[in-house]
């Protein structure tokens, strides 16, 4: 039954990013466990991701946090690119006869060119000041301090990326011998973010540590003992 699902929201994915047309990336994120990964996408040069790229920590966090169990969906929220652009975000939950989150369905819309024809009239008609985006930050406001308010989408394509987001760049360094409790707090962090939910992600965790992927997996039976 999943997969018959699964496999009708693929081609719903290709319908809607004909129908919707080329500002709008559609895509299906396939969750399984240990095994999530973008499933389906249509007009994917907005954020340039392909097939089997990993989900975003957004995503993750969605996920991690079983929002999918009081919402059926949550919609207009901020996103942006790996190049800067600003887009506008809405997931729609799958979920399966337990309630269980199976899939998500996600529309991203790139309303720049609207913009710009907005932009472009006020201009005709001689009006100085420009269309802003109401929810952007304010040039004072930093990434961080504006996070804590709004939903926001980092797009990323590989595991790498997302790894690099949340734990300190330089305790990466490969020329860096880390502790072993360093390297657990290290993967109990990206667990906690539910990094480890992405399809590929403990051989790729296992390459940045310099460990082995049984290495991985006793640190994380370790933290789920601990946890208990």
């Amino acid at each position: 039954m999943k997969n018959k699902v699964l496999i009708h929201y693929k081609k719903l994915v290709e319908f809607l990013g004909i129908v919707l047309g080329e500002n709008y990336e559609v895509v299906l994120h396939i969750i399984e466990k240990n095994n999530s990964y973008v499933g389906a996408i249509a007009n994917n040069h907005i954020s340039g991701r392909t097939n089997n790229a990993p989900l975003t920590e957004l995503a993750l966090k969605m996920m991690k946090d079983k929002t999918y169990q009081d919402k059926d969906y949550v919609t207009n929220y901020k996103g942006i690119t790996k190049l800067g652009k600003e887009i506008r975000g809405s997931t729609y939950f799958i979920k399966d006869e337990n309630n269980e989150l199976i899939g998500m369905l996600c529309i991203n819309f790139d309303f720049s060119k609207h913009k710009k024809i907005a932009n472009d009239i006020l201009d005709l008609v001689q009006l100085l000041s420009p269309i802003e985006d109401e929810t952007a930050p304010s040039k004072k406001e930093t990434i961080e301090e504006h996070h804590d308010n709004e939903m926001i989408e980092y797009f990323s394509d590989s595991i790498e990326e997302i790894v690099y987001s949340v734990v300190d760049p330089s305790l990466l360094n490969p020329n860096i011998a880390l502790k072993q409790e360093q390297k657990i707090e290290i993967i109990n962090q990206l667990s906690k973010k539910g990094i480890f939910q992405l399809k590929g992600a403990v051989s790729q965790v296992a390459e940045l540590l310099n460990i082995s992927e049984p290495s991985v997996y006793r640190y994380l039976k370790m933290i789920d003992k601990d946890k208990k």
